[in-house]
């Protein structure tokens, strides 16, 4: 049984660990960043023999049902909607992490209740 509150113990000072380090909730956003080149056609344009016109930078995300919404980003908004981004796997993946540290919490919870007398798991 000590053994398993030390266990809980380091369980929960993971879990305030990885909620301490994440960025600002505010500053998160779902989405790719996309940059594109375009050809405007014209034969004797430098487009014809280069990249293209360009680059422009956009937001791409899929909403709900499917649809796609692209923002326009400027030179400037680039490296905010960049930060955003990597804010938003950050958080995603200290959500994974928590709900490890939580499953084992839970299982050592219950663990410690049989152990009481106070509860029998059911498995199905």
């Amino acid at each position: 049984m000590l053994k398993q509150h030390s266990q809980a113990k380091k369980l929960l000072e993971q879990r305030r660990a990885l909620a301490s380090g994440l960025p600002s909730f505010t500053e998160i956003i779902r989405g790719s960043l996309i940059t594109r080149f375009r050809r405007c056609g014209k034969p004797n344009c430098h487009c014809a023999t280069t990249k293209g016109h360009g680059p422009a930078h956009y937001l791409g995300v899929t909403l709900r049902g499917g649809k796609r919404e692209q923002i326009l980003l400027s030179e400037e908004m680039v490296p905010v909607a960049r930060r955003f981004l990597q804010n938003y796997q950050r958080w995603w993946a200290a959500l994974e992490e928590v709900s490890a540290v939580n499953r084992r919490l839970l299982r050592l919870r219950a663990a410690e209740l049989v152990n009481q007398g106070k509860s029998t798991p059911k498995r199905n």
